[in-house]
């Protein structure tokens, strides 16, 4: 259940990610075209585009977790035995989700804090663009869960 659970949403943030990028080189190529033809653009074009690359960076964060795309120094973990392998993993992932709840509870109360400030071309509260900081965070959170049970019972 839990990893069905896990895959829907993994597969839901991969496709929200790629329907973002297609919608930002869109826009790219609007501003592009219209300040060429027209020798004019839309400023909400390139304020869209911004905050939805900021998205897909944090999306895509969480979706590397996903298929262990993150970098990681994995020569000397390697060469630990199973059992001190498995601290190693264990305390570098719990190191991992103090960060996450860091941006979960602080990506919270910013999001809180900004909504009442708009941006400039889009008049969209700010807190929706800082939405993605505890949004990422948790979906990391769920990911790295899921990726250190998945360690360990490898080296098992």
């Amino acid at each position: 259940m839990w990893r069905s659970t896990l895959d829907r949403i993994n597969k839901g943030t991969e496709n929200i990610a790629a329907v973002f990028l297609f919608t930002m080189v869109l826009l790219v190529f609007l501003k592009v075209v219209t300040r060429v033809l027209i020798q004019s653009s839309f400023p909400w074009t390139e304020e869209l585009s911004r905050y939805l690359m900021i998205w897909i960076t944090f999306l895509g964060a969480s979706i590397a977790f996903n298929y262990a795309a993150h970098i990681g120094v994995d020569f000397v973990v390697d060469k630990l035995p199973r059992m001190l392998k498995a601290v190693v993993q264990v305390i570098a992932a719990a190191a991992c989700m103090v960060f996450f709840l860091l941006l979960i509870f602080k990506g919270f109360e910013l999001m809180g804090r900004s909504m009442i400030q708009s941006s400039p071309a889009l008049n969209l509260p700010m807190g929706y663009v800082y939405a993605i900081i505890p949004i990422s965070g948790i979906l990391m959170s769920f990911n790295l869960v899921d990726s250190t049970i998945k360690k360990i019972r490898l080296d098992e």
